[in-house]
């Protein structure tokens, strides 16, 4: 329902769409070649969504549809993790439920993007990792790592569980799983002829992104503040607080007993734990070297998956416990539940409501704008167009416009733009040069047509 109802979240989600759409185009027109993986993205995800649409076409619809079936998967493979570890209906049903009506995983399972897809091949790879299955679980994690570079922190895991778990360590697996960096590493030396060409790209992005917003270039106590709160606010608090305990209580385990006997008994309940940790290690990493400069949420939703069924299984421990200890640590968490989707769904209601004000703007665009070939719309609102379902060449944005104000008045006559959408945002050419415009100050040239109660409006533009 999301990847039917909803739009894409501004930005990542189109970026994706415009790469599906490009390798569609390069398979359809039968001019693909390994080459065209290279990009910003790792390609998997793109790839998979583009060879679907070459054959059924509506590539925006595959795109949603691809990450919405793994959505689904990651809940079935939640609650099939969790029963493993409880032995327990109840408690499946229960993470299954935290995960399945969660609004930020519904809402990313609709959206063009990796970030769910890449969370199904985790899970999977948790899975079959608990079963001991440790080829599958390597094909899935070299699945992963041609989708998102996260999952190359679990290669290392696999041997490590194994030796864990069996006192040994076979090489199929780790070479397998090593398959997916040395896959990209070549593609990006085919691309490019230069092998870590992909490295290269991603430091230009964070030192230009850093350049536009000097504050993600250093550490303050506020801005650690708000990223750690987005950690916590998408994995979870009772997510984070039980892998916590879970891992405490693991090691003290471990120390307290002969190791081959503490491992037998716990054996699975190590492999989720560490699973969840090596995730967790990898972004915080990422974050405080400034690989990578924020913590958005949908970085964590993997985390809030690989973190439920131990959530389950702490839950299931205190069957043991005290009463009154008991009692109060399933109060604490199951509060903190509620708590998480109560903000949730506090955010989800803002989102939508700010995709219909922008659906009544494309409405108005679709309904108003000229039938000939020469009319233009200028718009920085990826959502805007795509739901006004007029062409992508009727579209100018700032990405390609003046910034002076004659120069762009004279860009807007000269390429026949006949609405211009004003919205705040980074670098939007029109807030910078007519900032009054979003206060009623009308110049001569721009007469307002359509208004929202979101900082979105249309101007028609005359000369």
């Amino acid at each position: 329902m999301a990847a039917l109802l909803l739009p894409n979240e501004e930005g990542d989600p189109y970026s994706y769409f415009r790469a599906i759409q490009m390798m569609r185009a390069a398979l359809v027109g039968g001019t693909f070649t390994i080459t065209e993986l290279f990009g910003f993205w790792l390609p998997l995800y793109q790839f998979v969504c583009a060879s679907i649409s070459a054959v059924v076409g509506d590539p925006l619809h595959v795109a949603k549809l691809v990450s919405a079936v793994c959505g689904t998967g990651v809940c079935l493979l939640v609650f099939y993790a969790s029963l493993r570890l409880t032995s327990s209906l109840g408690l499946a049903f229960l993470s299954f439920a935290l995960i399945a009506f969660n609004p930020i995983h519904v809402m990313y399972s609709g959206f063009s993007m990796s970030d769910v897809p890449h969370a199904l091949l985790v899970m999977g790879g948790l899975v079959c990792a608990m079963a001991g299955h440790w080829v599958l679980a390597a094909v899935l994690i070299a699945g992963g790592g041609l989708m998102r570079p996260e999952s190359w922190a679990f290669i290392p895991l696999v041997p490590m569980l194994q030796w864990l778990l069996q006192r040994r360590v076979t090489l199929i697996p780790i070479v397998i799983a090593l398959v997916s960096p040395a896959l990209w590493i070549y593609i990006s030396w085919l691309a490019t002829g230069n092998p870590f060409e992909y490295f290269k790209v991603r430091s230009e992005y964070i030192k230009e992104l850093v350049s536009q917003s000097p504050s993600l270039g250093q550490f303050s106590t506020a801005g650690v503040i708000i990223d750690l709160r987005t950690l916590f606010y998408s994995s979870g608090p009772a997510v984070v607080i039980a892998c916590m305990i879970a891992g405490f209580w693991l090691v003290k385990r471990l120390r307290d007993r002969a190791m081959t006997k503490a491992l037998d008994a716990v054996s699975e309940a190590v492999v989720v734990t560490l699973y969840f940790f090596s995730s967790l290690t990898f972004l915080l990493f990422a974050y405080f070297t400034k690989n990578q400069p924020a913590i958005f949420a949908r970085y964590c939703l993997v985390l809030f998956a690989l973190g439920l069924p131990v959530l389950a299984w702490i839950l299931r421990t205190t069957k043991n416990w005290p009463r009154p200890r008991a009692m109060a640590l399933w109060t604490l968490l199951l509060s903190l539940c509620v708590l998480q989707v109560g903000f949730q769904i506090r955010d989800s209601r803002i989102f939508i409501n700010q995709v219909s004000q922008k659906r009544l703007v494309a409405a108005y665009l679709t309904n108003n704008i000229s039938a000939t070939t020469e009319a233009k719309v200028f718009c920085d609102d990826d959502t805007v167009k795509i739901l006004a379902g007029i062409p992508a060449g009727s579209f100018l944005s700032s990405a390609d416009s003046p910034v002076d104000t004659s120069s762009f008045l004279n860009y807007l006559k000269q390429n026949h733009v006949e609405f211009l959408v004003w919205e705040k945002r980074d670098q939007s050419v029109p807030i910078n040069l007519f900032a009054e415009l979003g206060d009623d100050g009308i110049e001569n040239q721009f007469e307002l047509v359509a208004a929202t109660n979101t900082d979105l409006r249309v101007y028609r533009v005359s000369f």
